[in-house]
């Protein structure tokens, strides 16, 4: 009895939080102060007919549409209803993808089994620090109608059908992500890296499928061409040009990078070690009193080739790794690789928030269960990982601190974990080794 009050209480509390949430939710959108109005506008232009990216609100009241026509074509059918009834749609879908990113997570490591030890067993407190900086990043979400819950829902929809065997319908849900944001395509170099090259071709069906036939059959060729030249002049063109050392010729480039809610690994290496830009007047957003200042700083192209040779270095320390012998066999092992792959994804792309910070679900849950799994039983030199987890919490929320912000409190927290799940693959690497030696 006493356990079911206790149940009922969370389950109302829950869902109190929940509803304030969505009324926060709500008046955000109501006021213009998070992304929904933009996503609803475009999805109104597809309807209309006109240009996604040139239109003068984009420019005055709107923040600009950042993303293919693909995802406008998505949100197009919300602009059928009042922008609120939109908005708690788009609430309640946010609510369902948290939901399904821990089903399909649990489904990918524990395969449905022990799902109660998990959540209610020994150690607690790192389960709740695990929640904490989940249940952040998901409000950072929400708060802000982003769509990183919904992006990790297709990659891990996508490694479930991969592991189901359903292959090309993996690559096609993996593409289905990519097109809205660029940084799922990351797990196409580990389908490729495992040998999986039916879901690599599935990848690129469904790009055609959602950057080509899609678009082009809802906007007519006249307003595909448009579109698809407007994004690539104004979005893609200025971040694939190469660096220069005029800080002035990088600005496309670097203006978002200074931004000290930027924690990507790219933008803080750049904070560290280029040279002052205080001489840049437009760029009116950084607050230059919290400038690192490097004693031997330098130029924007020197900058980008350490950038360069840094990430190389993160991403080949991440595929050494790899079981390049067996696929799908060993769960603990599989799920230690996915692990490495969604922090090495979010280490190599270089726009970062906290709201960017879905992946790390998958990680922290697989974290607990071994924790779980391990119990008292804990073989002796193993405190380094819980130094790292904790040191990656607590790197966390430091971002709390705007000049630990600047510092890159937010990408130390992922690196930290990357280190973790670096370490702990090499660790059941030996493990599975020595005990095949006995």
């Amino acid at each position: 009895m006493i356990r079911n009050k206790k149940f009922i209480i969370s389950i109302a509390v829950t869902l109190a939080m929940l509803v304030l949430l969505g009324v926060y939710h709500d008046r955000r959108t109501c006021w213009g102060s998070n992304d929904f109005d933009t996503y609803f506008f475009a999805g109104k232009l597809v309807v209309s007919g006109d240009n996604l990216y040139t239109h003068e609100a984009f420019k005055t009241t709107l923040s600009p549409f950042l993303y293919l026509p693909f995802f406008a074509i998505l949100t197009a059918p919300l602009t059928f209803l009042h922008i609120r009834i939109a908005a708690a749609i788009w609430y309640l879908l946010s609510i369902l993808s948290l939901a399904g990113c821990v089903y399909f997570a649990l489904k990918l490591i524990t395969n449905g089994d022990n799902i109660k030890e998990l959540f209610f067993a020994k150690p607690y407190f790192a389960k709740a620090a695990a929640f904490i900086f989940v249940i952040i990043a998901w409000v950072d979400n929400v708060s802000l109608a982003q769509i990183d819950f919904m992006i990790l829902l297709l990659i891990l929809g996508s490694l479930y059908l991969h592991e189901k065997h359903r292959p090309y319908a993996a690559g096609i849900l993996l593409a289905a992500a990519s097109v809205i944001k660029i940084y799922p395509a990351y797990f196409l170099l580990y389908f490729i890296a495992k040998r999986q090259f039916k879901a690599a071709a599935g990848f690129f069906i469904g790009i055609i499928l959602f950057v080509g036939i899609i678009p082009f059959a809802v906007l007519g060729m006249d307003g595909y061409n448009d579109s698809m030249q407007s994004w690539f002049r104004i979005r893609a063109l200025p971040h694939l040009q190469p660096a220069g050392d005029d800080v002035r010729e990088n600005y496309a480039r670097c203006e978002s990078q200074f931004k000290p809610s930027n924690q990507a690994f790219s933008a803080v290496v750049m904070r560290y070690f280029m040279k002052d830009n205080e001489d840049v007047t437009e760029w009116k957003t950084v607050d230059f009193k919290y400038t690192i200042y490097w004693p031997h700083p330098l130029t924007p192209g020197q900058t980008d080739t350490l950038i360069k040779l840094l990430l190389l270095t993160i991403i080949l320390i991440s595929y050494a790794n790899l079981d390049y012998r067996r696929i799908y066999r060993d769960k603990i092992y599989q799920g230690l690789e996915y692990s490495v792959m969604f922090l090495s994804m979010l280490l190599f792309f270089p726009m970062v928030k906290s709201h960017t910070f879905a992946p790390v679900l998958f990680p922290l849950i697989m974290f607990s269960y071994l924790e779980t799994r391990a119990g008292d039983e804990r073989p002796q030199g193993q405190k380094w990982k819980e130094i790292l987890f904790w040191m990656a919490v607590g790197a966390y929320v430091l971002q709390a601190f705007r000049y630990m912000q600047v510092l890159g409190a937010g990408n130390f927290s992922i690196l930290f974990l990357w280190m973790l799940f670096v370490g702990m693959m090499i660790d059941e690497r030996r493990r599975r080794r020595c005990a095949a030696l006995r």
